[in-house]
């Protein structure tokens, strides 16, 4: 834009030299003494003449101005010049618009983040002063109280998870072919012991399967002999043992083959002890509603797996 300025500028300083010698030339037959009525027919009308500013002398140039066409070019110039002009103008006053517009919406995300920053820290005032009247109702209960409350409360997010894995479509049957098995969970074991798992019955040699994503170790268990830990991305523990064999260790997806089933450790007959942990080891769950929904090469109690 500063060069289109620049070119109308020259133009309109060129029309205004034009004109002023326009206004300073006289006919030749003023500075000839004669009429004007009866000049000289070899006198043309475009024909002009100027003298130089000093008085003492008296030379006169003569010349030819030829103004029109110059006058004619500038004024076909000018128009598009101002064209272009207001053009630039328009485009200027569109980047305008645009840096009006940013800074309408910068200032709406600021507005619209310190409101999100206002919400969350009214949340966590919020959590915190629950926080601090539950600890004080906590206080003012007996301990037997508040051992059954918080037996009850992990009930509640045991039973939870249970149905998770129930309806998860991810969970796969830790034993891969046809089983048996029925709800044993709480009877009575050697040693006074309760039985805190479910016992899938199969065919010896058959794969043991990865039943989620997670880590898993092998070991001998003094009780179910070869065993493997299962310790899921989420934090929960699945355990198995009475193994004949050891499959993949380490990190594995649901549906790896982690071992194979056996009667190794106090086992009575082939099948694999499988238990779940929520949360954590320490924490055994009855695993049977799990398998009873996902594991459906299933054959009933009392039918001999080789019929």
């Amino acid at each position: 834009m500063p060069r289109r300025c620049g070119v109308v500028f020259a133009l309109v300083a060129l029309a205004t030299a034009l004109l002023s010698t326009a206004v300073q030339a006289a006919p030749r037959s003023v500075f000839l003494g004669t009429d004007p009525a009866g000049a000289s027919d070899s006198v043309d009308a475009s024909d002009s003449v100027v003298f130089t500013r000093d008085p003492s002398q008296d030379l006169v140039i003569d010349r030819v101005t030829g103004l029109t066409p110059l006058i004619v070019a500038a004024s076909s110039v000018l128009p598009l010049a101002s064209d272009g002009v207001a053009t630039a103008n328009r485009r200027l006053r569109g980047i305008v618009d645009l840096l009006i517009d940013a800074r309408t919406r910068y200032r709406s995300a600021v507005r619209a983040l310190a409101a999100a920053n206002r919400l969350v820290a009214n949340n966590v005032r919020e959590a915190a002063r629950l926080q601090s009247g539950y600890d004080d109702a906590l206080e003012g209960i007996s301990r037997t109280q508040r051992t059954r409350l918080e037996r009850e409360a992990q009930e509640r997010r045991n039973r939870s998870a249970v149905v998770r894995h129930s309806t998860s479509t991810d969970w796969i049957c830790p034993v891969a072919g046809t089983v048996k098995f029925y709800d044993s969970w709480g009877e009575r074991r050697s040693g006074n012991r309760r039985h805190e798992g479910v016992d899938l019955v199969g065919l010896r040699g058959d794969p043991v399967l990865a039943p989620v994503d997670g880590v898993v170790s092998h070991r001998w268990d003094t009780l179910g002999g070869w065993s493997f830990d299962l310790v899921a991305d989420d934090g929960d523990y699945w355990f198995g043992t009475h193994l004949s064999g050891f499959g993949q260790s380490g990190e594995v997806e649901a549906g790896d083959v982690i071992g194979f089933l056996g009667d190794t450790g106090n086992a009575e007959g082939v099948h694999l002890h499988f238990e779940y942990h929520p949360g954590g080891r320490g924490n055994s769950v009855n695993a049977f509603p799990i398998v009873d929904a996902r594991c459906t090469d299933r054959i009933p109690m009392g039918t001999s797996l080789y019929d």
